[in-house]
């Protein structure tokens, strides 16, 4: 009995020794874990994904340049000319949110390391965070043994962004990465094949990211031609269309700007996506409406905005200013500062933005002592959008703080006694100015700050300018975010001269698209061919995810959106 027991001791030992000696040998990070919906037991059917990324294409120069191939997917397809990448265009973080479906702002990835670089404006996150690629979700699916491939002349890629693909390949330039592709799709079986071209990237880093630029356009018009064999060899495939159906998508990882790219110019994060499939109805997204950020929450749960430091530019001290704000809340509570340049009311300078249970607006001015000022005013928290505006201005040897709302004037207050109103707190968008007082959910557009006090007419010309740049006081403009940016971790500063003056996004925060814009703003108009939906980057990965039929759970929080939904009756066989 002793022998029996020391024999199955020393198998179990034996057992133990093997797996621990098999997981040191792995050679990728144990995947989140996978849980399906209960009582789902459907056997996907044979979907698969071709997704093909050009580094360096800008959309709007692809667009000018009508490539053949890809002029003749768009018959069946959904495609932008207008959608972005991310805010940092490096190839690091470009790649590293396309493949994962989280944008920089919470991957914080930028160089060629892949690591995780923590900002000390970014306080909030106490570890490094964790975002696996596609093919870590792929694996941990009920999928597991789908056929996953990528291929790529970066080498770094492939080792540290997406070491879980089964069938990892570094190939040595463009004409071997579509020759690999061409041999998996001839005489192999993918699901999932990640096909990277660099070329045209390199061919902008060499002249220019243009057009007219003869090296960029040659380099553009190979890859295309490529993309065409890679078309010609899937449709050559017995299954294709039959018992395969492909969703191959087309998208440029980042564009570039003069001869470089990396940063946040419009040129730099412009990208275009295709997605083809032989059953699409052709469809063009324009960017349209309006994309913004909702303040909201109290504490550690807290979603706001702030600018880490603005050197002094937003404090009016003893000059005159102008602020001007369109809010959207429909918030109705007791007291909650939602737009301030005050540490702490009401102990510290500067001046706040709060509200009160009647849902009317109210500004506090400390300097020398406080004048906080509640005066009726419109109702604004009401769910609509709204313009609040307040100046200091001089006039008889007086200060005054005069405020608008939507355009027209409601009082003016004596503030002369509050003598210079300068503020080291950060100006900030959101909860914090009064942390006894609960949370406000208000979304911000067109916030503007002059270093003058407009007059009257100035100010109602405001209301629904679309052009600032026609306004009579642009000149004095020194604070102007437009608060639609609709992609990145942060409210970008327009006014002229601004310089790293941009609201930085805190918390887990969503860009949504809002039904009802602000006037400033245009709404779309319906048009043949075309539909309002802005594309990024972070889509890719769960429009792969949904076209392989996984179920995506929220706690890997995915930031793209399922939009193909919708247009399921175009391709789903009932």
């Amino acid at each position: 009995m002793k022998k029996n027991k020391l024999h199955i001791g020393l198998l179990l030992t034996t057992a133990g020794i093997m797996i621990m000696l098999f997981a040191s040998c792995k050679r990728y990070a144990d995947p989140p874990p996978y849980f399906e919906e209960p009582g789902d037991t459907t056997k996907p059917a044979a979907r698969k994904v071709l997704l093909i990324g050009i580094d360096g294409a800008v959309a709007t120069e692809y667009k000018k340049m009508s490539l053949p191939i890809l002029q003749s997917m768009l018959a069946k397809s959904k495609y932008t000319w207008e959608g972005v990448s991310d805010e940092v265009s490096t190839d690091a973080a470009s790649w590293k949110t396309l493949m994962t479906g989280v944008s920089y702002s919470r991957h914080k990835i930028k160089d060629s390391t892949f690591i995780y670089s923590q900002s000390i404006n970014d306080p909030q996150h106490s570890s490094v965070p964790n975002f696996p690629s596609i093919f870590s979700y792929i694996l941990s699916s009920p999928r597991s043994d789908m056929r996953t491939a990528v291929i790529s002349p970066w080498r770094t890629m492939v080792e540290k962004l997406v070491p879980e693909a089964l069938d990892p390949v570094v190939a040595a330039d463009d004409v071997a990465v579509k020759d690999s592709a061409l041999k998996r799709i001839k005489t192999g079986n993918p699901d999932f094949m990640v096909v990277n071209f660099n070329s045209v990237a390199i061919a902008g880093k060499a002249g220019a990211f243009l057009a007219d630029n003869v090296g960029y356009k040659d380099a553009a018009l190979r890859i295309d031609a490529y993309i065409g064999e890679l078309l010609t060899a899937l449709k050559a495939r017995p299954g294709y269309d039959k018992n395969e159906e492909w969703l191959i998508i087309v998208t440029s990882t980042h564009g570039g700007v003069g001869n470089s790219y990396g940063g946040p110019t419009a040129s730099e994060v412009n990208s275009f996506s295709v997605f083809y499939h032989e059953k699409f109805k052709p469809l063009e997204f324009v960017r349209s409406g309006f994309s913004g950020v909702a303040m909201k929450g109290t504490g550690s749960s807290v979603i706001r905005a702030s600018i880490p430091d603005d050197g002094g530019l937003y404090n009016p001290g003893l000059a005159q200013q102008t602020v001007s704000v369109k809010m959207k809340s429909p918030t109705r509570t007791q007291y909650p500062h939602f737009f301030s340049k005050m540490e702490r009311f009401a102990s510290t300078t500067g001046w706040s933005l709060f509200t009160n249970s009647s849902g009317i607006w109210c500004l506090s001015v400390r300097g020398s002592g406080e004048s906080r000022i509640q005066g009726t005013t419109p109702l604004v928290f009401d769910d609509k959008w709204h313009t609040v505006t307040f100046k200091f201005m001089d006039s008889a040897s007086k200060r005054w703080a005069v405020r608008y709302t939507d355009g027209l004037r409601i009082d003016h207050t004596d503030i002369t006694a509050r003598g210079t109103v300068t503020s080291p707190s950060p100006l900030t968008m959101g909860w914090g100015t009064d942390p006894g007082m609960g949370a406000v959910t208000v979304s911000f557009a067109d916030c503007m700050i002059f270093n003058t006090a407009l007059s009257d007419a100035e100010v109602a010309s405001l209301q629904c300018s679309k052009d600032i740049t026609q306004h009579p006081r642009y000149a004095n403009l020194i604070g102007y975010w437009p608060c639609g940016d609709g992609f990145g971790g942060r409210f970008l500063n327009k006014a002229p001269g601004a310089v790293n003056k941009d609201f930085v996004l805190q918390g887990s925060f969503t860009w949504d698209n809002y039904s009802e814009v602000p006037c400033s703003v245009t709404p779309f108009q319906p048009t043949t061919g075309k539909a309002a939906l802005f594309l990024k980057s972070v889509d890719v990965t769960v429009t792969s995810l949904y076209w392989l039929k996984l179920n995506i759970l929220p706690s890997w929080g995915l930031e793209g959106s399922k939009w193909l939904e919708q247009y399921e009756q175009e391709f789903v066989k009932l």
